[in-house]
């Protein structure tokens, strides 16, 4: 199964006016407006900073993402995952210890376990939900087949190059069963199964099952086994899975054991800038940063690279002053050391610099607000930064200045107004 390429076309999906869930067409048609779409428009290279708006007309993902656009992804068959029987991968189904089928495809698409030679001695125990059952769950018939089968080998501990079939067939029918992922973890050890090659199987679930527990579950108990060996193959992995949702929680805690439990730390920070590159709205990429920078044995801790890092950081946000991820960043950067957030002149420069372009930017004003109540001291700047809101806002003219951006806050962040009141009411007891 391929991936779909970097330069992936968006599909429009049409909200129903009468529901707020997002209604998808056929398959085919899907399929069809891709073909007709344009590709997703990119920025050009040569911008002044690595975080410079785009040219004039192209579009984010994240803008196309917040109108209701959704990127095209790559499906999983249906037959495989939903109806069963159907052709599987050939690194997961088979009668040797290799998993791969003697028959061909569209044998094994018309059969199931009742009709396995090596499952001929094997009596189904079928499921058992007691005399009365008052909701009965009405399972498909190859599921219920399956089910049966792995019951009975199930029940008596058997862990043979049939039962490892069998458990790939119970998966691909519901890859969310844990119980068949232990038993067939337990398979694996007996048969002292090659673990690349369950590797290989796994991904290929996991491709079409990205948010399921038990694969990453399953990927991690592997990866122990296989040891530091695999680290950059798992990078790979989930580079790849981040590249169709960048938010994937799985695929980035994933990452981040790997990093910590099997190493691969020498190109991280160099992959997070590549990602805020492509998208500096990525939360998900500075969360990841962050990470890299306070976890790394190579870079020396957060002290050696705050520096540089508030530099790149400043850099972010003057390019884009309303992405909140590079301003949470920033005061990451001085956690727990206020008296160092404060004394650093590139902080409170960056705040005024923001403001005298836009003085409702609701970022600049709450990082100034805090360095007011830890110790920032009045100046010029400052003085000058907050004037033509004084002037624009006549209740504010004898107020001292953490009270007015107080008062500002009130009015440009009207989500928050109860908070922002509360706290211009204990600014007092602050001081």
């Amino acid at each position: 199964m391929k991936f779909l390429p970097d330069s992936a076309k968006f599909v429009p999906s049409k909200r129903s006016s009468s529901s707020r869930s997002i209604r998808r067409g056929p398959p085919e048609l899907v399929s069809l407006a891709a073909d007709l779409l344009p590709p997703l428009a990119a920025p050009q290279p040569g911008e002044e900073t690595a975080f410079g708006r785009a040219p004039p007309g192209a579009q984010r993902p994240r803008d196309q993402l917040r109108r209701g656009v959704r990127p095209l992804q790559r499906r999983c068959p249906r037959n495989r995952l939903r109806r069963g029987r159907h052709t599987a991968p050939q690194s997961f189904t088979g009668s040797n210890p290799g998993g791969q089928l003697d028959s061909s495809p569209m044998e094994h698409a018309k059969s199931g376990p009742s009709s396995w030679p090596e499952l001929a001695d094997v009596v189904p125990v079928p499921h058992d939900d007691g005399p009365s059952p008052v909701v009965p769950i009405a399972y498909r018939d190859d599921f219920r087949e399956v089910m049966d089968y792995f019951r009975a080998l199930y029940f008596t501990g058997e862990r043979s190059p049939r039962a490892l079939r069998l458990t790939a067939e119970a998966i691909e029918l519901n890859p969310g069963n844990y119980t068949v992922w232990h038993f067939r973890r337990l398979i694996l050890e007996a048969l002292d199964f090659d673990l690349l090659e369950e590797m290989k199987f796994v991904g290929k679930i996991a491709e079409c099952n990205p948010k399921n527990y038990q694969i990453w579950h399953h990927k991690r108990w592997l990866a122990e086994k296989l040891g530091p060996d695999i680290a950059n193959k798992e990078h790979e992995f989930t580079m790849k899975i981040l590249a169709i949702d960048a938010k994937n929680y799985h695929a980035w805690s994933h990452r981040q054991w790997v990093l910590q439990a099997l190493g691969g730390w020498e190109t991280e920070l160099e992959y997070c800038n590549q990602l805020l590159k492509e998208d500096v709205f990525n939360n998900s990429a500075w969360n990841q940063r962050y990470f890299v920078i306070t976890r790394s044995p190579l870079l020396g801790g957060l002290t050696v690279v705050r520096d540089s890092e508030v530099d790149y950081t400043i850099e972010a946000i003057l390019a884009n002053p309303q992405n909140e991820s590079p301003w949470r960043y920033l005061k990451g950067l001085y956690k727990g050391e206020n008296n160092l957030l404060v004394d650093d002149e590139r902080i409170s420069g960056v705040c005024f610099k923001v403001l005298k372009n836009d003085w409702t930017c609701v970022f600049a004003l709450s990082l100034l607000l805090d360095l007011l109540c830890t110790g920032l001291q009045p100046s010029d700047e400052l003085k000058s930064t907050l004037e033509p809101i004084r002037s624009s806002h006549p209740e504010t003219a004898d107020a001292d200045p953490a009270t007015v951006v107080c008062c500002i806050l009130q009015k440009c962040d009207p989500l928050r107004v109860n908070y922002w009141s509360w706290f211009k009411a204990t600014l007092s007891q602050i001081s």
